[in-house]
């Protein structure tokens, strides 16, 4: 009797264990509405303020080492790269959580960073433009990274049908890997979930 009280013991101890070391991954299913379910239970978390706050992004770097600074009343950031000593600043495109859709906001940023690219593609021939998809801390590495793709994949669209040459852009994912607000909350995790635009001699 006491065998079976300690092992039913040992087994209830090991299933709590194991709950509490549950994955952060998401299960996605095309019949759940994901952004409803997520923004449902950020309402519930302490400090999911709508803003973040400038110091976390300011300074912060890229995979690359491209600065990465606020745009002012925008809540985006732009990144700047430097042809021939020439600087320029291009907004990343931001997406709603598990989606790689422009929004019409997004899609007005894109074809602004086409007219600044295209200016710059005219005085320099040879010109590469670098897509970098990245997401959010939710879902699994694997899921995040196919995202992030698609998300780069979304904006090189934008461009070639701005009339960007396809030819002229190469795209990469970064999935959850290159965060630019690292704090628990809807404001840093909407950061996250982006398109930075780089510009390559």
């Amino acid at each position: 009797m006491k065998s079976i009280f300690k092992n039913t013991l040992l087994s209830v101890c090991a299933i709590g264990v194991l709950a509490g070391c549950a994955s952060k991954d998401a299960n996605y299913d095309n019949n759940i509405n994901y952004q409803d379910s997520v923004n449902n239970k950020l309402d519930n978390i302490s400090g999911t303020e709508n803003s973040v706050n400038d110091d976390n992004i300011a300074s912060t770097n890229n995979a690359n080492g491209a600065s990465l600074t606020t745009v002012t009343n925008s809540g985006s950031n732009v990144l700047e790269s430097e042809i021939s000593g020439e600087k320029v600043l291009l907004e990343s495109v931001h997406f709603k959580f598990d989606n790689f859709n422009l929004s019409d906001e997004m899609r007005s940023i894109a074809t602004s960073n086409y007219g600044k690219i295209d200016n710059i593609s005219q005085k320099y021939s040879n010109v590469k433009i670098k897509l970098e998809g990245n997401c959010d801390e939710w879902g699994t590495d694997e899921y995040n990274y196919a995202l992030g793709l698609k998300r780069a994949k979304a904006a090189k669209d934008a461009l070639i049908a701005d009339g960007a040459n396809s030819s002229s852009i190469v795209m990469v994912s970064f999935g959850e890997s290159n965060p630019v607000c690292n704090q628990k909350n809807s404001a840093c995790w909407k950061m996250n979930r982006r398109v930075d635009y780089r510009l390559l001699p």
